[in-house]
């Protein structure tokens, strides 16, 4: 084994690894020499192929509810291992390492993580001029790695950071998360920047990496990003900051692309995959496929994590930890909130009945209906893999509409302007559309007054994009951190309400406490 392979095997370990990843690590034994050294770096360690970013972020939304440990031992120890995130914890990452918790945060801790990333993304930008390669794929991989750290940073801020249009928060003085710039793999000596300043560093990322990646086209497929990744995240961050014109701009740039929707209704079950999304409306389970490659028309980016060396999803926390095991008497520990499965006009509610209507009911949500009548309908998460699933995340052509729309009824909203509200319904209805069955015609929707419009857009949004990519909670941190209840039962008749208020300080995350005992220049959340 050469000395150049060794080294990224060495770093692959000091990225990704969790006991090493808050200590100082050499950079001398690195010695890329071509591009396709650091292009297999960038997608072992810029990328997240290999774990999920936040598995613990849905429980906290008002998309799950707690159906309790039923009498069943193994259920109950369910429940209470995820009761601190479940709960809104401010000792979240201690408590989750307790024996009663999820045993440990390396799959966990969203800060070790995506910080794992970037710096797997500034080593790939700090060698990128030292090896030996064309300059279209070394510019096409720099505009890769920009977009990439833009994509984490926007995560992070947005976790532990205040919303940026947070009332009464001015994002020049708020502290967000610090920024890594260079080739490190340290914890140390990194103070926090303000939210403005993260976002600004975000913008200035995006559309570097979008020029490079225009200027130097490559056929990278959907697990690369591209120009219009970078386009879609711009639109995305821009409406973050409630930048209306800016987030359009980008949003019709993606659209003007790639305007295809999937429709939903051709979905079938995937030849030997094992894998059954939508058979006629009679199936009995159903899985996200919205990440497939051969199934979706719309996907622009996407990531699947995978297990080193097996091929097969990752299935992180939920799998293992959420599900003990499919049951045709219980409900899993934790399922779908009512709110959200009421937001849909339609759902399966027996074995044999055939739905007409919305779709994602049954495409988005995995549903497992009993196989003896008095069992119940359980609602999984989407993400749940095996054979029943197959998860991932990324970006889809959606999001870009929904993005359009809302960022066109905010500004009828401010400028008055109604022919505006025409044009959201307009990419609303063609979105709905796309996720109606085809054998009852799609009645559109003909909302006129904007603050209704956009209600309904906002729960559009809460329909389109359940459990994926963290939308519900970035959302509802940005629709003015509103109340939450969830209702915590471990063991029955011994049931609590936990309350997230209105503006709770709860919806900026804690930086974990390992994090500060090695940073003495961070200061910690209220």
């Amino acid at each position: 084994m050469n000395k150049i392979l060794i080294a990224f095997i060495l770093l692959a370990v000091s990225l990704t690894s969790c006991s090493k990843f808050l200590e100082e690590q050499s950079q001398s034994e690195i010695r890329p020499s071509n591009i396709n050294d650091l292009k297999a770096l960038m997608g072992a360690n810029g990328y997240p192929y290999q774990t999920a970013l936040y598995p613990f972020l849905s429980l906290m939304t008002d998309d799950v509810k707690c159906n309790g440990g039923q009498g069943q031992a193994n259920y109950e120890k369910v429940v209470l291992a995820s009761k601190s995130v479940f709960s809104w914890s401010k000792d979240m990452y201690q408590e989750l390492l307790l024996p009663t918790g999820w045993g440990n945060t390396s799959r966990l801790n969203t800060w070790q993580i995506a910080y794992g990333y970037i710096s797997g993304c500034n080593t790939v930008l700090e060698y990128i001029d030292k090896v030996a390669g064309s300059d279209i794929d070394k510019n096409n991989l720099r505009g890769q790695a920009l977009t990439m750290r833009a994509y984490y940073n926007l995560l992070l801020v947005n976790l532990y950071g205040k919303p940026y249009n947070a009332p009464g928060v001015d994002p020049a003085k708020s502290p967000g998360v610090p920024l890594r710039l260079r080739m490190v793999v340290t914890d140390s000596l990194y103070p926090r920047n303000t939210v403005a300043e993260v976002y600004t560093q975000i913008e200035k990322d995006l559309k570097d990496g979008l020029a490079l990646l225009n200027e130097n086209k490559q056929a990278n497929g959907i697990y690369k990003m591209g120009s219009n990744a970078a386009q879609a995240l711009l639109s995305r961050m821009y409406l973050y900051q409630e930048n209306w014109e800016q987030s359009i701009a980008y949003a019709d740039a993606v659209i003007a692309d790639r305007p295809e929707l999937t429709q939903l209704n051709t979905y079938k079950a995937q030849p030997g995959g094992g894998y059954n999304l939508y058979n006629n409306g009679t199936s009995m389970y159903y899985s996200n496929r919205i990440y497939d490659p051969f199934l979706s028309k719309e996907i622009i980016w996407a990531y699947q994590p995978i297990l080193p060396g097996t091929g097969e999803p990752n299935d992180e926390a939920f799998k293992s930890y959420m599900f003990p095991g499919y049951s045709a008497v219980y409900n899993p520990p934790y399922s779908v909130s009512d709110e959200l499965l009421n937001l849909y006009d339609n759902r399966p509610i027996s074995d044999t009945a055939v739905y007409l209507g919305d779709l994602r009911s049954r495409t988005y949500i995995l549903t497992t209906l009993g196989i003896i009548s008095y069992a119940p309908v359980s609602y999984f998460f989407k993400f749940v893999g095996g054979s029943m699933g197959v998860g991932g995340g990324g970006i889809r052509t959606a999001e870009l509409y929904l993005n359009r729309a809302e960022a066109k009824i905010q500004l009828a909203i401010k400028n008055g302007n109604t022919g505006l509200i025409q044009e959201a319904l307009n990419d609303i209805n063609k979105l709905r559309s796309s996720r109606y069955d085809k054998r009852k015609s799609y009645t559109p929707i003909t909302i006129t007054d904007p603050q209704q419009l956009l209600s309904f857009c906002k729960d559009e949004r809460r329909r389109e994009f359940p459990f994926e990519e963290g939308h519900r909670w970035f959302d509802l941190r940005r629709y003015g951190m509103p109340a939450i209840s969830h209702f915590y039962e471990e063991v029955v008749g011994t049931g609590e309400e936990f309350k997230l208020a209105e503006g709770d300080s709860r919806y900026t995350l804690q930086i974990p406490k390992a994090v500060l005992e090695r940073n003495g220049l961070l200061s910690q959340n209220p």
